[in-house]
């Protein structure tokens, strides 16, 4: 009759008794420092190159998408702004507004948050 550790083996891995014998043989070497199993350091070196390499880095060309109701909010601020005797110098699309005033420089710059995670 096989020892209890042998019958569980086989029963936890479906296999032979002679499979069963045959790992914890094999376990007993690695735990006095065999390596049985390992990849020579060169091959494993090679694998993960090999890895980086299969991985191509591809330009994502993405639409931008232009919020109108930024926009009309930049358009409210900048209305009053010349309204005042400011000089617009640009608007870069829909969140920022460049200009002057009695002689210095400003930026408006507006920002929209996301709502919350819940």
């Amino acid at each position: 009759m096989p020892k209890p550790e042998v019958l569980k083996l086989m029963k936890t891995l479906n296999i032979s008794e002679a499979e069963a014998l045959e790992l914890m043989e094999e376990d007993k070497e690695i735990d006095r420092g065999v390596k049985l199993y390992e990849l020579p350091e060169d091959r494993k070196a090679g694998a993960k190159k090999a890895r980086r390499a299969d991985r191509k880095k591809t330009e994502v060309h993405r639409e931008r998408k232009v919020d109108e109701t930024k926009k009309r909010i930049l358009d409210f601020c900048r209305i009053p702004l010349e309204g005042a005797g400011a000089k617009v110098l640009e608007m870069k699309t829909e969140t920022e507004i460049l200009f002057e005033f009695e002689g210095a420089s400003y930026t408006l710059k507006l920002t929209k948050h996301r709502p919350p995670k819940s």
